[in-house]
């Protein structure tokens, strides 16, 4: 039996929006290595994100969306966390990082974030009930002024 050696495609951002659109147009799911530490601890670098479309499912307050946000050198593919509205369109940032929230219209989701695996096993934190708390505090900024440094004492107190 021949073995077939791994190989790995490399696209830029907009690469993987295209394909990722195109996918989940068909009805498909997405899946991909995660670049980048704006989603930081809920999303890690090199975990493997899931997207599903929406299916005329309504976003909701803490969900994870993919979306295509334009750059310097085209359009980006950005996953953030949906931290509020400003009708018609949605207020998306990154857990990690307290950047500045990106405001844009529906036409720019890709889908929605449905399934985290790192390490080879599935995380659940941060995508079920608790998206919404997590939401606020991120939007606040108090998910990295108060909740992670405390977190990261109670984990050095814990490993003693």
């Amino acid at each position: 039996m021949r073995q077939c050696e791994a190989r790995t495609l490399t696209l830029t951002s907009a690469g993987v929006a295209d394909l990722m659109g195109a996918v989940l147009e068909k009805g498909g799911r997405f899946g991909f290595l995660a670049r980048g530490t704006s989603m930081v601890p809920f999303l890690r670098d090199g975990d493997v994100l899931t997207i599903a479309s929406l299916d005329n499912r309504q976003p909701r307050l803490g969900d994870v969306l993919a979306f295509s946000y334009p750059g310097e050198k085209g359009p980006n593919l950005v996953v953030h966390r949906i931290v509020g509205y400003k009708r018609p369109a949605i207020v998306l940032q990154g857990d990690g990082n307290g950047c500045t929230p990106e405001i844009i219209s529906s036409e720019r989701i890709l889908g929605r974030l449905v399934k985290v695996e790192r390490d080879g096993r599935r995380v659940r934190l941060g995508l079920g009930p608790e998206r919404r708390l997590i939401a606020w505090l991120s939007r606040t900024r108090l998910l990295w002024t108060v909740v992670w440094p405390v977190w990261h004492r109670v984990r050095e107190f814990l490993n003693r």
